[in-house]
């Protein structure tokens, strides 16, 4: 397919479903409405036509009735809800038209903490020691304390607060116990690496990826233990609010060239697509891959755009960033790659 200055993309959307709806953590699914409005002033500011589409769970079957040249995917929902999501790209698949971002098995891929671990140990990519576990008796002897307890299913730091990091087998027990309670999912065991924590923003140019500025994520204090909950960045009024503000990352000639490797060789070897997120601890140098996001959030809607041309990531404008997803796709599809 061939780019036209009139070409049409449907912003496609999920909407938050009933079951998030009645858990705490819903404000992490709501504000997907206005970053599909930020990316069609973005792609309209590129001489796209655009039309958004929000899908709830009751509607997804409309995803078929879609007139579009391209589909620009905006679908988040994960964790419990991850079959609307498989049987969304299901649906979008049968569209036979570009799809923007990495296919479905990346996209559930990077929604399991636990598989995707052991996905990058396989490809030899450095991550932090980990195991998954169903209940506390499945606790190795052995662990590399402290560690972090985590849903293995959940995104925007759903299950992350300050008591997560453990560092003996009483408190780890205590901890597992209660995730595996209340977010009814095994639970990640973790090595916590204090350090720096790094966001490493990867774009694709006919199968090329490249690294943009690395941004750095700095706490208040600048405690090497701290890390961002999920109060952090969603619960306006909690201690820990607005306790997390970020910066372009100061790197050494030898930090960056081991950054670059681990992420490019990761981006590579479990065939990403258009653009990723990789999450980043740095400690003595060495950088740890935490944790992989296929089609990540291409705008933080909690932050004000001065115009649709900002740089919402460093080093390039909005629509550009937009533009270059959207390319990425019409590449893929011209080569016969589908989702």
């Amino acid at each position: 397919m061939v780019y036209t200055e009139n070409m049409k993309i449907a912003i496609v959307y999920s909407l938050p479903t009933s079951r998030m709806k009645k858990t705490k953590y819903v404000s992490a699914d709501e504000d997907t409405g206005l970053i599909a409005k930020k990316v069609a002033e973005g792609l309209e500011a590129r001489g796209y036509e655009t039309e958004i589409y929000p899908i709830s769970e009751e509607s997804i079957e409309s995803i078929v009735d879609i007139q579009a040249d391209c589909i620009f995917n905006l679908i988040e929902w994960c964790g419990l809800d991850i079959k609307l999501a498989e049987r969304t790209f299901e649906l979008m698949r049968q569209k036979n038209i570009p799809i923007t971002g990495s296919n479905e098995h990346l996209f559930v891929l990077t929604g399991d903490k636990i598989r995707m671990k052991k996905a990058l140990n396989d490809v030899g990519i450095t991550a932090p020691w980990g195991v998954g576990v169903a209940s506390v008796d499945d606790i190795p002897p052995n662990i590399p304390y402290p560690v972090i307890v985590k849903p293995h299913l959940e995104h925007c730091s759903i299950g992350l607060s300050r008591d997560v990091v453990v560092n003996n087998r009483s408190e780890l027990e205590r901890v597992v116990k209660r995730q595996l309670a209340e977010f009814e999912q095994d639970v990640l065991i973790e090595e916590f690496i204090a350090g720096r924590e790094l966001l490493v923003y990867l774009i694709e140019d006919k199968g090329v990826a490249t690294i943009l500025p690395v941004v750095e994520m700095l706490f208040e204090g600048g405690n090497p233990m701290a890390f961002q909950t999920y109060d952090a960045k969603w619960s306006e009024g909690s201690v820990d609010y607005n306790q997390t503000y970020y910066d372009q990352a100061t790197l050494t000639t030898e930090e960056r060239g081991l950054l670059e490797k681990n992420c490019l060789t990761a981006f590579r070897r479990l065939n990403f697509w258009g653009y990723a997120r990789f999450d980043v601890r740095m400690r003595d140098g060495i950088p740890y891959i935490l944790e992989t996001n296929a089609n990540p959030s291409v705008y933080d809607a909690t932050e004000e755009l001065e115009s649709i041309e900002s740089e919402v990531i460093e080093g390039i404008k909005f629509p550009n960033y937009l533009d270059k997803i959207v390319k990425s796709a019409l590449w893929h599809y011209a080569r016969g790659e589908r989702l």
